[in-house]
């Protein structure tokens, strides 16, 4: 008589023999072994030999489920459902009996596999309370019977701290979990829904060689009659960036005066270095969500929208095209671009749908643009993050800013990477000639001014075109308000309490009138210091710390088509910097050291930028936990042993935005109207019609976040416009400015940077 099947996964409406069995030919451990030998290894010998990991990533695809060999959970499948049999314990048991020391991380990994990493503490003692059952251990695979070898994860070749070694292991049950979710994924994907897994296989992704040649074509397209002095110093760029991409994966700097070319560049780099090392892809990691959109149009125009994917926090799940879903879902395309906050809090994850890609990070050249905007609170962890995925993953780790910060080893900073491991792709002798220059701008200090002050100056200057940078959205919305008595001609405001195509309106606006000439005022918060293809003759910036001076400046004469622009600094007289925002007030103090010690044309030379880094760090030391506030490092990394670490708290403390907020719906311009009566059309319907990708994608465009202390005051004037989904619009258009955007219900609430 044979032996009952054990099965893995039913269809629904048809009989068992067409289920899907858990072991042997055409059964789901097969077909997950199959996807993960498919997978490049991750790991590189300096965690563990490849053979070893491909042996230990089989062991996962053939153990991981076999929970379900047990009699409780196989009455569960044939019964059709009822009260849910934990299957994933067993597994977690066999790694800790079977192999102990490595096995306590494979056990994360296999007991993760559904709900995602857990808390070791309680991981474990439920595992210790659960031995095998009997019908288990009988079903058992020959590759999971008999004495187990005993595996060994090395810690690199190089001198590492004990934090750093400690964190090796962690990121090896990240990855390790990472390939078992993504391969449990794919292959019940495989069996419920083949036709999907047909759409995904036939997407069809260019050679990283072809995607290289076709940007080298575009760029030679573009510098051909080009001229004038930056047209030429963005050809040496460009030109410095592609010879070194010959230059063994390791770290890399790009430090490039804004009106560069950073972008093209970097890409350059990415592509060709990633092509000639054997690498899997490029992953362009950006600050902020309000320029991701800008670069991810300019890649698709370059390579086609199949080539490129774009996740963010934004749309994590809201994306236009299967193809960008499917890859959003596992980053397995050619080039990524992502957020900062999407990227690190990935990597600290517990969640499997955002644990799921991690293992393709590996063996990619990861472009980290605008770097000096890591939150300072959280930089040590994501320091160790960035360090792990180079030496022991195969990343080649580029680093661009215009002001690059000093991320190496010294006094007050002792978590960054040995200063010979960090290369230029430039060399100290082009950096220089850059900061001299690409010096396009004279930067003018004023002095502490109110807001009027401000205003008299600029009208009594005799200038008709002008960007006002301002730290607070209430202060900008101020100046505006005093420009606009003065019935200044051209003028614009610009901030984050306006919607994404509020914003691209008017910035398509103020480019129109300036490339014509005429007179443009632009009042803005940071939004405008980033990703922002626009050049103003004269620039005035609030107190900030020198990168983002640097920023503003390249928002002057960015393409030189004066002999010298103007930048003017002033220090707010109504206006200091709240406590709460760190970095920003600790960027001030450091500015106004650097200040006192030098000439204003000076500043944006690579030593000042450099000393000014230092006097940054110096106001930051680790000791004090500046480096590490939420204490990720020091209480889940250095101090706890490996069978208590906590995922679920590191996911809860890695936040890059502390306080929580929620996007609201505002009234702007002829489709807000059309799209609040679609969505509450959809909730009319029965059963209620939940909002497709298409329509969230559109939602963005007309969405506003708001923190939740400002949401409370906000609520009385929204309305629910689909309750089962919850998305609400404001529904007070008067709170809604044409110019402006969203206004405050209260003078009240706290002020916010962007």
């Amino acid at each position: 008589m044979n032996d009952p099947v054990i099965y893995a996964h039913t269809l629904d409406g048809r009989p068992c023999s067409e289920w899907e069995p858990l072991y042997g030919p055409g059964s789901h451990t097969e077909r997950i072994a199959e996807e993960m030998s498919a997978f490049r290894i991750p790991f590189i010998d300096a965690v563990c030999a490849s053979s070893t990991a491909r042996h230990l990533m089989n062991l996962l695809a053939v153990s991981h489920d076999m929970g379900k060999a047990a009699a409780d959970f196989q009455s569960y499948l044939l019964r059709g459902g009822g009260a849910v049999v934990d299957h994933k314990s067993a597994a977690a048991r066999w790694w800790c009996d079977s192999c102990p020391g490595v096995g306590y991380l494979m056990a994360y990994a296999s007991h993760g596999h559904h709900g995602g990493l857990g808390h070791g503490g309680y991981v474990f003692e439920q595992v210790e309370k659960l031995p095998l059952l009997p019908e288990v251990k009988a079903s058992l695979p020959m590759e999971l019977r008999g004495e187990m070898e005993r595996f060994l994860f090395q810690s690199g070749h190089e001198a590492r701290t004990n934090e750093e070694k400690r964190f090796a292991l962690m990121m090896a049950v990240r990855m390790f979990h990472s390939c078992l979710v993504d391969a449990d994924w794919l292959a019940t994907e495989s069996f419920c829904e083949p036709e999907k897994r047909g759409r995904r296989a036939a997407q069809g992704y260019k050679a990283l060689s072809d995607l290289s040649a076709e940007l080298e074509l575009y760029i030679s397209d573009r510098e051909r009659g080009a001229t004038g002095k930056i047209n030429e110093l963005r050809r040496l760029i460009h030109c410095s960036c592609y010879s070194a991409a010959a230059g063994a994966p390791g770290v890399f700097s790009l430090n490039v005066p804004t009106g560069g070319g950073k972008s093209l560049s970097s890409l350059s780099f990415a592509l060709k270095h990633a092509a000639l090392h054997g690498l899997e892809r490029v992953i362009y990691v950006i600050p902020y969500t309000s320029i991701i959109d800008q670069t991810a149009r300019e890649f698709r125009c370059l390579f086609g929208d199949a080539q490129v994917v774009e996740h963010h926090s934004n749309i994590a799940e809201e994306v236009d095209s299967e193809g960008n879903r499917f890859a959003t879902e596992n980053w397995d395309a050619p080039i990524i671009i992502t957020t900062a906050v999407q990227f690190f809090e990935s990597l600290f994850a517990c969640n499997n749908s955002r644990c799921r890609k991690i293992h393709n990070i590996a063996h990619s050249v990861v472009v980290f643009d605008e770097v000096q905007c890591l939150p300072s609170n959280l930089l040590n962890a994501c320091l160790l993050a960035m360090k792990t995925l180079q030496r022991d993953y195969g990343c080649t780790i580029l680093l661009c800013t215009a002001t690059q910060p000093v991320l190496t080893n010294h006094d007050g900073f002792e978590i960054g990477w040995p200063e010979q491991e960090v290369r230029s792709l430039l060399g100290v002798a082009l950096e220089q000639r850059l900061a001299r220059e690409m010096g396009r701008v004279k930067v003018e200090l004023l002095g502490t001014l109110s807001m009027e002050m401000l205003v008299e100056y600029f009208l009594d200057s005799g200038a008709d075109s002008a960007l006002m940078i301002v730290n607070l959205t209430r202060q900008a919305q101020q100046l505006y308000e005093l420009l606009q008595e003065k019935s200044v001609q051209g003028l614009y405001h610009l901030s984050a309490r306006m919607c994404s195509a509020h914003r691209m309106k008017v910035l398509e606006s103020v480019c129109e009138r300036l490339r014509a000439g005429l007179p443009t005022v632009l009042v803005a918060t940071r939004v405008v210091e980033a990703g922002v293809d626009i050049s103003f003759p004269v620039v005035y910036r609030d107190s900030c710390g020198l990168d983002s001076l640097a920023q503003a400046a390249g928002r002057c004469n960015r393409h030189g088509e004066r002999p010298q622009g103007q930048v003017f600094c002033f220090c707010s007289e109504e206006y200091p910097l709240p406590a709460c925002f760190v970095d920003m007030r600790d960027g001030v103090y450091a500015m106004q050291d650097t200040l006192a010690m030098l000439q204003p044309e000076d500043l944006f030379a690579p030593q000042v930028v450099a000393d000014y880094f230092k006097r940054f760090y110096a106001k930051r030391k680790l000791g004090s936990l500046s480096w590490d506030k939420a204490g990720i490092v020091r209480d889940y990394i250095r101090n706890s042993s490996l069978k208590e670490w906590d995922f679920p708290a590191i996911a809860r403390k890695f936040r890059f935005i502390e306080q929580s907020q929620c996007s609201l719906v505002v009234p702007y311009g002829e489709h807000a109207e059309d799209i609040r009566r679609e969505l509450l059309d959809m909730e009319c319907c029965h059963p209620v019609r939940m909002p497709g990708r298409s329509l969230y994608r559109r939602l963005q465009a007309y969405s506003v976040s708001v923190y939740n202390e400002e949401w409370a005051a906000l609520l009385p004037h929204c309305e629910c416009v689909h309750r089962k989904a919850g998305i609400w619009m404001l529904a007070d258009s008067s709170l809604y400015d044409a110019a402006r955007g969203l206004l405050r219900e209260s003078e009240q609430i706290t002020d916010y940077v962007l």
